[in-house]
């Protein structure tokens, strides 16, 4: 590409660095707006799972004398939830916990601050995809995609995630173009963290690196140790925490429960509901726009690309259920989409350029280019402001200690059965209640699914084992199960009975 091209919108480093510097502070700010607020405005149930684990670790770093009855809770909480991934974010956490004091939201300032970390290696990619042009539109999407806004505050491990993955794309690119051990070890270590965080990055990392490092001389490269390095570097830490969890300590047994459904890539509706999380992520008709960069990157990044994306697809499809049911499992979209952009609207302005070489005309169409720039990111940013201040969440705290007060007034201290809201989290976070989920109508298909039957009055039994009451605040949950509800009214006594919840006695069946 020549320089005149390639400095198309941006006459020197300079101007354009303090552009990249404006971008991602202004991306910051919107995110550290109404940092405190509670983490229930992006999927609640996953950001509690990672609370309670967080702040179990916390106390179980503090001194055995610190904390009483809560300490004892907290650990038992964190204790109790089935382990997922690695708890990298979870661990981070506690360490702040130990080190600042509890707040909840430092979790959130974490996730904002590594998805921001994810800027500067993904625009050197995409500037080595296409140039600056494209380098810049694709930070812009990065940062400002309405969907990322959100999903970027929340604490889960998505956001680490994927600006490792970014960082091991970069720096596998560079491995390609410059070779050394500096670049290989480099490479491997960041495609290892990202893997160890969260293993389903596996895929677009996988065939990414495939398609870009194997072409050419096939036979070479496999001989090359270097490349084999970046391989076991990137295995190890993720094999080794697998082995241990599966042979060793046995927390992962149940982790591949409920993941793959083949029978779901039969149904059409599978294909219509993907679409429609793609639509709700960046956009469908932007999706179909970026798949386009894959013919018009030049090489070896049109191997990267076309590799990532064959990734994602299989990934999709793999874990089709989570797929259609859980929109932040197309994350990793966001940065995929953010690459393959660059390419087409490096092509774009090359075209611009030839058409207007009128040096004048050239400045009226690239100012218009920037106005159009300035717009959408206001908008997104103003939109995402409005989303932040429409709701605030922090009454939910005091509601929710309020119903653990009472449970607790009812003496009789044991873990409880519930009907609530995000599996019975909140509760379990603010009202400091050891809890455990009855099946909802999510769960029952999930099992249908999965051609299990199951006997529902047998199974509720097999949960109020050993609970000392069963809570409820969602009645319409209750009323959905017409079979459960008649078996609990029948069965056990109500204790407490407000407008706004009711607790069974699952020790005094009548």
């Amino acid at each position: 590409m020549d320089k005149s091209a390639e400095d198309w919108f941006f006459g020197g480093k300079f101007s354009l660095w303090i552009v990249i510097a404006v971008l991602i502070l202004i991306g910051a700010g919107i995110r550290f707006y109404d940092l405190t607020d509670l983490p229930l405005d992006f999927h609640p149930t996953r950001q509690l799972y990672s609370a309670l684990k967080a702040r179990g670790m916390y106390f179980n770093l503090l001194p055995a004398e610190v904390g009483g009855t809560q300490a004892e809770i907290a650990i038992n909480q964190w204790r109790s939830i089935q382990e997922i991934e690695p708890p990298v974010l979870e661990f981070l956490t506690a360490l702040l916990y130990r080190a600042l004091g509890e707040h909840l939201w430092y979790a959130r300032a974490l996730s904002i601050l590594f998805w921001l970390a994810g800027s500067i290696p993904l625009f050197l990619l995409a500037r080595r995809l296409s140039g600056n042009n494209g380098a810049l539109v694709a930070l812009g999407f990065y940062l400002f995609v309405p969907y990322g806004l959100i999903a970027s505050r929340s604490f889960q491990p998505d956001p680490l995630m994927v600006s490792l993955m970014i960082s091991a794309l970069w720096a596998i690119a560079e491995w390609q173009a410059k070779g050394g051990w500096k670049w290989a070890i480099t490479a491997g270590l960041l495609t290892g963290a990202t893997l160890f965080v969260k293993n389903v990055a596996v895929f677009p990392l996988f065939f990414g690196i495939l398609l870009t490092t194997l072409p050419g001389n096939f036979r070479q490269k496999l001989h090359d140790p270097q490349y084999w390095s970046i391989a076991g570097l990137a295995a190890l830490p993720t094999l080794a925490y697998t082995f241990y969890g599966l042979f060793g300590a046995g927390f992962l047994g149940q982790q591949f429960a409920f993941r793959f459904f083949p029978n779901l890539w039969l149904d059409p509706v599978f294909y219509l509901r993907w679409k429609e999380q793609i639509d709700a992520v960046i956009g469908f008709g932007t999706f179909m726009f970026a798949l386009t960069g894959m013919f018009l990157a030049p090489r070896p990044g049109r191997g990267l690309l076309q590799g990532i994306w064959i990734g994602y697809v299989i990934y999709s499809m793999t874990f089709a259920y989570h797929t259609i049911t859980h929109d932040y499992y197309q994350l990793m979209l966001i940065p995929i989409c953010a690459l393959s952009l660059a390419p087409v609207v490096e092509t774009a302005a090359r075209k611009i350029q030839e058409n207007f070489t009128n040096r004048p005309t050239l400045r009226l169409a690239q100012g218009f280019f920037a106005i159009m720039l300035l717009v959408a990111m206001s908008i997104q940013v103003w939109n995402a402001r409005v989303e932040l201040a429409r709701k605030d969440y922090r009454a939910e705290a005091q509601r929710w200690a309020s119903i653990g007060s009472q449970i607790d007034q009812l003496g009789n201290p044991g873990p409880v059965l519930t009907i609530a809201e995000d599996y019975g989290y909140r509760l379990a976070y603010w009202g400091w209640q050891e809890v455990e989920a009855w099946l909802d109508a999510g769960d029952l298909n999930l099992r249908s699914l999965d051609g299990r039957e199951i006997d529902l009055i047998t199974k509720f039994l097999e949960k109020a084992n050993g609970k000392t009451y069963l809570v409820v605040t969602q009645m319409n949950k209750l009323d959905a199960q017409p079979e459960i509800k008649t078996f609990v009214l029948e069965n056990f006594p109500e204790v407490i009975s407000t407008d706004d919840f009711v607790v069974f006695d699952l020790g005094n069946q009548e």
